[in-house]
Formats: C-alpha cells, sequence, structure tokens
C-alpha cells in the first residue's frame, strides 16, 4: 500500500501546535528541553508532552518526539531513565541522531519506530542502508545538502525506507546544525540546543589580519578568519522554500514534507500550514500548483526565499548579505483565538491573544481554517473586565474585538493587517 503524503509542522508551545494543526498539518514534531535541539523557547514539561501528543491523537494525527542532540556521556543516564517514561506517552516516532542514544531506545523502548534526524547528516543510499540494518530505522530526514536527483537515486535503491524533507524556513550555514560557532562566541552548544545564531549578526571584516568582529553582540572582541581566493562568505543563509517543487520531491519518493520553526510564531505555524497544505492537496490532486500559497509566504518575515541545493547549487545567491532579514515586515501579526478564548460570540466579535497593538478603525484581514480570509474593521475593543478601549498591546492578555462583518468567526481565526495601509 502507497503511504500518503504528511505535512509536519514543528510544535514549539501548545498554542502553535494546535493551530498548525487546525490550519492543516497532518503531524507535528516536538520534544522535551533536556534531549532536543530546542533547548531554548521549548514550553514543554513532561506532563504536557503527554498531553500534547494525546491531543494529536484525538485528532486523529500523528506527534513525532525529537530527541536529537548530541550527547555527552554525563546525558546517557538520565536520558536512558527519561525515554522509558517517554515511551508510554506513545509517540509515533522518536526522531533521533546520537546512534549511542538511537541503541538505547531501540533496547529500553523497542516498540517506539526511530526516524533518523536530519542532524545525522544522512547523504547517500549507503547509509540509509546501514541505519536501517543496524537499528531498524524506518524513516530517514534527508539531509538540506541533497539534491532532488540525489533522493531520487536514494529510494531507488533503498525502495522500502521512508524519506522525509524539509521544504521551509531556515537553514542552518553548517551541514545541518554541525556548527561550534555559537559555542565559540557565545559559549552556547548547537549540538545541545542552545544555538544562539551567532552566524546571522552583522560582522565587519579587518582586510589586513583577517579579523571579523561582531559589532551587536561582542562588540571589541575580535574572531580571527582564514580567507581564500574567493573571499570571505558571512554567513546567512536564505529561507528554504520549495513549495513551488512538491510535485518534484513526491517524483522523487518523499512523503513526509517537514517544515522547521518551533521558535517561530503563532503567524508563522498557522501560515506556513495553509500555505503548504492548499499546495500539497493541489499535487495529491493532480492540479497545478496554485500561485496563491507562494504569495501568501510573502506575508511572513524572511531572510529571502531560495530552493537551497534541490534544483542546483546556489552559490552566492543561496546568501542574505546585506540584513538578518531580506524584507521588512508586510504584515503585523495582531493575535490569535484558541480553545482557552470565550467561543460562540455574535457575528463579528471575537476574542483573542493580543500579540500586537490593535486600535479602533484598524483594518485587519481573518484568516480562518479552512476558508478564506476576511477583511473588516475594528468596530470596538473590550477587555475581560467589560471595559472598552480605544486600543490594546501585546502583553494585555486577551480581549474581544468586534469588527464590521455579519459572519460568525470560528475557533482559531488569527488578525493581521497590512502595513502600508496602516500607514496610508
Amino acid at each position: 500500500m502507497k503511504p500518503s503524503l504528511e505535512l509536519l509542522m514543528p510544535a514549539g508551545s501548545t498554542n502553535k501546535m494546535k493551530l498548525a494543526l487546525e490550519y492543516g498539518a497532518d503531524a507535528v514534531y516536538l520534544g522535551p528541553p533536556l534531549f532536543s535541539l530546542r533547548a531554548r523557547e521549548n514550553h514543554f514539561n513532561n506532563l504536557e508532552l503527554n498531553q500534547a501528543i494525546a491531543d494529536v491523537h484525538a485528532r486523529g494525527k500523528k506527534a513525532y518526539m525529537t530527541l536529537n542532540i548530541f550527547s555527552r556521556n554525563r546525558k546517557l543516564k538520565p536520558f536512558s531513565e527519561a525515554v522509558v517514561e517517554f515511551a508510554k506517552m506513545k509517540p509515533d516516532a522518536f526522531i533521533m541522531s546520537d546512534p549511542g542514544m538511537a541503541s538505547i531506545a531501540r533496547n529500553l523502548a523497542p516498540e517506539i519506530p526511530i526516524h533518523l534526524s536530519v542532524q545525522a547528516n544522512c547523504m547517500n543510499w549507503e547509509s540509509v542502508k546501514f541505519w536501517k540494518k543496524s537499528l531498524g530505522i524506518e524513516r530517514v530526514i534527508l539531509s538540506r545538502e541533497l539534491s532532488i536527483y540525489e533522493i531520487t537515486e536514494i529510494k531507488q535503491r533503498v525502495p522500502d525506507i521512508e524519506l522525509e524533507a524539509f521544504v521551509h524556513g531556515s537553514i542552518c550555514i553548517a551541514y545541518s546544525g554541525r556548527c561550534l560557532m555559537s559555542s565559540y562566541m557565545d559559549n552556547r552548544d548547537a549540538n545541545q540546543g542552545v544555538c544562539d545564531n551567532s552566524c546571522r549578526e552583522s560582522f565587519k571584516v579587518f582586510e589586513k589580519d583577517y579579523f571579523i568582529e561582531d559589532a551587536k553582540n561582542n562588540p571589541g572582541e575580535l574572531y580571527q578568519i582564514d580567507e581564500d581566493e574567493h573571499g570571505t562568505y558571512i554567513l546567512n543563509a536564505k529561507d528554504l522554500c520549495m513549495i513551488e517543487h512538491l510535485d518534484k520531491l513526491v517524483a522523487a519518493g518523499v512523503i513526509s514534507f517537514k517544515v522547521e520553526g518551533r521558535t517561530k510564531s503563532e503567524f508563522y505555524a498557522a501560515m506556513v500550514a495553509r500555505s503548504y497544505r492548499g499546495a500539497l492537496d493541489d499535487v495529491i490532486a493532480g492540479r497545478p500548483i496554485n500561485t496563491e500559497w507562494s504569495r501568501s509566504l510573502d506575508k511572513l518575515t524572511n531572510r529571502g526565499y531560495h530552493t537551497a541545493f534541490m534544483l542546483e547549487n546556489p552559490g552566492s545567491t543561496g546568501q542574505n548579505y546585506k540584513a538578518s532579514t531580506q524584507y521588512q515586515e508586510q504584515y503585523k501579526f495582531l493575535g490569535y483565538n484558541d480553545d482557552t478564548c470565550e467561543q460562540a460570540l455574535a457575528d463579528g466579535d471575537v476574542s483573542i491573544h493580543v500579540k500586537n497593538k490593535i486600535h479602533l478603525g484598524q483594518t485587519v484581514e481573518v484568516l480562518r481554517p479552512g476558508a478564506s480570509p476576511l477583511v473588516a474593521k475594528v468596530i470596538s475593543i473590550q477587555n475581560q473586565k467589560g471595559e472598552f478601549k480605544d486600543q490594546v498591546h501585546s502583553g494585555s492578555g486577551i480581549h474581544r474585538c468586534h469588527l464590521d462583518i455579519t459572519q460568525k468567526i470560528p475557533p482559531f481565526a488569527l488578525l493581521i493587517t497590512d502595513l502600508q495601509s496602516e500607514a496610508k
């Protein structure tokens, strides 16, 4: 039986997880801070992980647990104790990169499938065969440095392996995270989940002695570098975006289409899930991919999009040399409605978590799961004490907004605003 195609979204928090699922994800990935490569801005403790996995399963969808650090000796004993508890949560797979940790998981929790993390840098079919034979790996998350042609050969050579590929999000300047730059500059080890993205800062180059300065975070501290005949390339990759080429990945044998971004916003979780859900449905139905889906991704702050190594070697065009973001924000994320907010309100009313300034008379776009966006104006704003406000700001909690539309606004709606219209 041919496996179904899967849209796999990041779950950096319970709210982001729910939004990703509502806007079209088939599966999510999440993990505990101690053993996951998202130690910072990771909102899951064990109790919350257990509940999150149960919630995903209640929706008939899948939850994969990331246990993908490269462990030091000191973490092996606590991991051996923890993995037994993780298995009781019944995730659909463990995502792992360290062969020692994977061996422990296989021995102590043999009932949980293991997916090979992108961090393992699996780049050829012999490596795939090795991992499958030695530890019974059921799925390989392919290295971001591969081309579609190489992926095709891997599937042809090892037809009984599932293939997963990243299709959207930030790209590390190193081989899928094998980097010591953050550790060297700020004592934050990327391979333990605390990368501080040192590579994306603006640097000054001192030509005579070949030093660079991280002028923002460590002014005055110089780091020696080497330079060859081609120059020095620093160090900020554009974002991956394969939304227009999903059909090529399907033809190559990929069944799971993964999005990076556990530390990104609720807006990102919803908008990317909505866009890739639409594009993947077009591919499944045999339709051309609607250009609406790629246009909608431009509403998100990004570093400029490219296809990484999938179609060709990007060379210098894969870098953004000017800034850590390519474009100024075009849309501002104002807030979202979830199942902790008041529901069953009158037409045009929505209760939302406020994330940015909302004011009377503001033109907003209402994003809805499974439906086209609505455009409306804010007529009134009311706090939880029943007091009316002219404007509210991030951090002010949940507020009820009344919009000048006659439709009911469903749970998990988002409000955004076009900054160009705001400026007029």
